[in-house]
This record gives C-alpha cells, structure tokens and sequence, in this order.
C-alpha cells in the first residue's frame, strides 16, 4: 500500500523505517521521501541562523515615532504600518526602522569623504594613503552584505522562501559568508600597518622617509590585498549548492516539507579532508588575521603612547630654548600620532571581544570541547552585535579626523565649503608661500636652497642688470635674493616633500 504524502509524491510503508535507518546507521542528513534516498553528503542549508534575532538586527525594528519628525534618514528608510490621518495632523504611529540600511548609509558616507579628502594632491603623505585604503577597506565591509540583508530582511523575501532559487544559496554564500572576512582581514592588517608606520616615523624618522614612503605603502597594501585574498579563498571552495524541493525526514525524527539550499562538500574538500580543510582555514583565520594582528596593534600603541610623551618632553625643552618652529613641528607631529593612537585603541575596543571569542570556537571544535557559551542564542547575538559595533566606528573615525586634524578639516571644508575655506588651504597646501625664506626640507624650514633645490624658485636680483653679491667680506658667493615658491621643492632624487603633516 502506498500514501499520498503532496502532490506528485508517493511512498510505501517502509518509507519511515528507511529514513530511521538512514539517520541513525548511516550517519546521513536527511532523508528524501519522495525520492526514497538517504542523503549522506549534503545537507539541508539554513539562509539564517536565527531568523526573529537577525530580522530585527538586519530587518527592522518598530518603535513609536511622529509622522512628521523631520529626519530624512528615517523617512527614507521607515515604512509606516499605519496610513497618516486624513486631516494630516501630526499623530503618533508606529514606524518600522531599518537597523542596517540605516548603518550602511553612515558607513558609506563617512568613508566616501575621507577617501575623497585623502585623495586630494596635497594631502598624499605616507599616514594619509593608509588611512585612504582603510577607508575603502571598512567601505566593502559594509557595503558586500547589502544586497543580501536588503533583499532577504528588509524586503522581507525570508516569508517567501517556498520560492527560493538556486541563485539565493550563492548570493547568500559570497555575500555573507566569503566576501565580508577578506575585507575585514585586510582593514586589519592596514591598521597595523599604518601603526607601524607612524612607530618606525617617530622612532627613526631619517630612515622612515625610504622605509615608509608613499610607493612602500602602496605596495604593502597589495601584498596585504593579495595574501588576504589567497587566505578567504578556500571559503569560497567549500561547498557546491543544489536545490531540494519535497518531503524530508530530519533529525530528531519529523517530516518537513520544505523547499531548500542543498550543500554538499566541493572535491576539493573531499581530497584534504573535512576536518584538515576547515581546521587549516579557520585557524589560519584566527590565527593570522585576527589574534596575531590584535596583539602587533596592542604593542604598537603602547610604543606610540611612549614615543608621544618622549616627543612631548622634546617639544617643551625645544620651547624652553626658544626654537619655536621646530616644537611647532613637533607638535603637529605629536598631534596626528595621537590622532592614530584613538583610531587604533578602538579599533582594538571593538576587535578584541571577536578575537577571543573566534579563538574560544577554534579551540572547542577542533578538540572537542563542549561549551555551553559557544551554543543556543549567544553566538548569533554576540558575532550579531560585535559586526554592528564594528561598522558602527567606521563613521566614528570620520569625526577623529575632523576633529583632531586642521589639515583634513580644511581640506573637507575647501572641497565642500570652497569660499569660506579658499584661503585657509592655502596656508595648508603651502604654509610658507608668504614667508621669505620658504622651507624645503621635510624637517627643517630654517635651510637655504641649495644645489639642485635652488632650482625650484626664482629669484628677484636686487640690480636688475648683474647679479649683487654680498658683502666681499663674506665669502658666501650667493645671490642676495628675494624667493618666490612656483612649485612645491623637489629633491635632486624627484621625490616630493610633505608640505601637510596628517
């Protein structure tokens, strides 16, 4: 005798002891009903983890708001759930706020100016190009998971998912699951670097200018780009996706009829080896983007801390002997060191909670120890609010820059304010055009020009006909010269000095 189970499905009576068997002696995921197969090497893929948790995180959530409260964010992204009263007076109605969108929006504001401030000619500098970089790195952070969370949360596709198709389970996958961590690996490591950076620069400040120059940060960020692509490349590996479309038989012992993501180990998976594959991805993970980067970034800050107070005691003793531009200098050295110093301490704030916790997972899974922290709600709600917290600083530096940094908030300012900042620019793209004796060197702006460097100016002879030397007592052999700045000094070698100190 067979029954009926959907349309277009049959089964005997041995169905239900096939699917026991299935489950509990040959180790399988699921069993097909309709098919009457028992499915050992996929398993039934799950869109979310918690569905109520990550709907209110990535959905919405409603609370109490007046309809005429006159913030473009919320109008953009609420939708009211009750109609606005006919005689349009201004009633309190429930509205429905969407968490990240709203998030999203910030993030990419905020790092779409700095990148565009950063990028400005006068403001290329060694610290500003790996603040430039970090800021397209946190952009993609924010900006990969989009289409997943506005298409399944906030357009509410997880009440349709009797229509899921095949194109889900991989936007799903690249969207969520391989993409975000690369940029993230590689937002780690650039912070590292920019605090190495600024150690090396305040530490050994004659050799950072060949150590740290513009074109050696640069090609650390590609090394950096590449070896975090090489290392999230195996997530993308890992898994080939079907779709199942029938009844199931699952564990602990219930039929289901469900339309779902199948996903089963890729090839390659089945060559390395299960536990080898993700013991090696995921401890290279934990390992080499996470904890490694967090402890380098716990004892470059200590360092920077220590070299800003040494800077600080130089800056008060060069006061003290009345050198004025030089604790000048100094201080504005001082002042974007510690400027780095806020950004990476909560950077570490916010990093440092995941790090432990992804190091407490490795640990547990790979020798099989149990933890009740580690399982139920707690995890989905801490890597939930931990990738919020994250993206949530992003904005946060924007502000850091304005706030601590003359030379960001003017350019800001020339860029989108150009009349009341036209002038104050100029002073920052070239601080010493009114001065006569303009500095060329990077360090000193008491030298002369001299050689190759002289090149770079034109002098006004006091007699217009011959050259006046000085005095035949003083055998300078120089021209008596009044300097115009036409170009900002280039050495003999080509390379540009730094006129703004970021």
């Amino acid at each position: 005798m067979r029954i009926s189970a959907t349309q277009g499905c049959m089964w005997s009576n041995d169905t239900e002891e096939a699917a026991l068997h299935c489950l509990r002696n040959l180790g399988g995921s699921f069993y097909d009903g309709c098919r009457e197969h028992c499915y050992t090497d996929q398993n039934l893929m799950r869109l979310t983890h918690n569905l109520q948790l990550e709907s209110v995180v990535y959905g919405q959530i409603c609370i109490r708001v007046r309809i005429a409260f006159p913030l473009l964010i919320i109008n953009l992204f609420a939708i009211p759930t009750n109609p606005v009263s006919k005689n349009n007076k201004q009633e309190e109605s429930p509205k429905n706020i969407k968490i990240f969108p709203i998030l999203i929006f910030f993030v990419v504001v905020a790092n779409v100016l700095v990148a565009v401030v950063l990028s400005q000619k006068h403001m290329v500098t060694p610290t500003n190009v790996v603040l430039k970089y970090m800021a397209i790195a946190d952009l993609c952070v924010g900006l990969v998971p989009l289409p997943w969370t506005f298409f399944y949360y906030t357009l509410k596709y997880n009440e349709h998912e009797d229509d899921i198709e095949l194109w889900w389970c991989y936007m799903y996958k690249y969207s969520m699951d391989a993409v975000p961590p690369v940029c993230h690996n590689v937002a780690m490591w650039l912070t590292v670097l920019l605090a190495g950076q600024r150690y090396i620069s305040i530490e050994y400040p004659i050799k950072s200018r060949r150590l740290c120059s513009v074109k050696n940060v640069r090609l650390a960020t590609v090394v950096i780009t590449i070896v975090s692509l090489l290392c999230g490349l195996p997530k993308s590996f890992d898994y080939y996706y079907d779709m199942f479309d029938g009844w199931a038989y699952v564990p602990p012992g219930q039929w289901i009829s469900i339309r779902s993501c199948v996903a089963g180990f890729t090839a390659l998976v089945g060559v390395l080896g299960q536990n080898t594959f993700f013991n090696f991805y995921f401890w290279t993970r934990v390992l080499a983007f996470i904890i490694l980067p967090s402890l380098l970034l716990i004892i470059l800050n200590v360092l920077l801390i220590r070299g800003i107070r040494r800077a600080q005691k130089r800056k008060e003793r060069l006061l003290k002997e009345k050198r004025a531009r030089e604790a000048q200098r100094q201080n504005d050295s001082n002042s974007t060191s510690l400027m780095l110093v806020v950004i990476v301490s909560i950077f570490l704030i916010v990093n440092l909670p995941q790090a432990i916790f992804m190091g407490m997972l490795c640990v547990c899974n790979t020798f099989g120890i149990s933890n009740r922290l580690l399982e139920g709600i707690f995890p989905v709600a801490f890597l939930l609010a931990n990738n919020m917290l994250v993206m949530a600083t992003y904005p946060i530096n924007f502000g850091i820059y304005c706030f601590m940094s003359s030379s960001f908030r003017l350019t800001f300012r020339a860029l989108f304010c150009p009349k009341s900042a036209h002038d104050s620019l100029n002073s920052v793209i070239n601080p010493t055009a009114t001065s006569s004796r303009p500095s060329v060197r990077k360090t000193d702006s008491n030298r002369s020009p001299k050689g190759s460097e002289a090149q770079s100016f034109t002098p006004i002879l006091l007699n217009k006909s011959v050259p006046t030397y000085g005095n035949n007592n003083n055998n300078n052999n120089q021209f008596d010269y009044t300097p115009v700045l036409t170009s900002p000094p280039k050495s003999s070698s080509g390379e540009k000095f730094d006129t703004v100190y970021l």
